[in-house]
C-alpha cells in the first residue's frame, strides 16, 4: 500500500496542473474567501481548534453531508472531532474553485481520497454564522 505522505504528495503534484478559479470583487468578498482558506488549510488539516473557532461564529448553523443540523461552535467542533476520528487521513488539499458573492462564499475542496465537497457558507462580522456542507459520494462518482 501507499503511505498517507506518498499520497499527498501525489495529489499534490496533480493539483498542481489545475487551474484555480477565483470570483470575488469586494475587499469584502476576497477576506472571506482568504478566511476559508485559513480554515480549511490552517485549521483543519492542522487540527488547530483556537482558530477552528475563530473563523466560526458562536451561534453558528452547521448542516453536514446527511443533513445532520449543529447549533453553536461547540456542537460543531465535536462534529468535526467525530469526522476526523472515522477519518483521520482527511486533509484538504485544494480549493479548485472559490466564489463570494456578497457575504455568502461557495468553495470546493479537494480531499485526500480524490474526494470533492462543496462548502456554502454565510459570513456575518468576519466569521461564518451558516455552513452547508455537501461531499461527492464516491460510490456514484466512479460511475460518472
Amino acid at each position: 500500500t501507499v503511505s498517507t505522505s506518498t499520497q499527498y504528495m501525489m495529489a499534490q503534484e496533480q493539483l498542481s496542473n489545475q487551474t484555480e478559479i477565483v470570483v470575488a470583487q469586494t475587499p469584502e468578498e476576497k477576506a472571506n474567501l482568504e478566511r476559508f482558506d485559513k480554515l480549511d488549510f490552517e485549521a483543519w488539516n492542522n487540527r488547530n481548534w483556537t482558530l477552528f473557532r475563530e473563523i466560526h461564529g458562536p451561534d453558528v448553523l452547521v448542516v453536514d453531508f446527511n443533513g445532520n443540523k449543529t447549533k453553536g461552535i461547540e456542537q460543531h467542533v465535536q462534529w468535526a472531532m467525530a469526522a476526523i476520528s472515522a477519518a483521520p487521513e482527511s486533509r484538504v488539499l485544494a480549493h479548485p474553485i472559490k466564489i463570494a458573492a456578497g457575504n455568502w462564499t461557495a468553495v470546493t475542496g479537494t480531499l485526500s481520497g480524490n474526494l470533492t465537497m462543496v462548502t456554502v457558507a454565510h459570513w456575518k462580522d468576519g466569521r461564518i454564522a451558516q455552513e452547508y456542507l455537501f461531499m461527492q459520494n464516491p460510490s456514484t462518482a466512479a460511475r460518472g
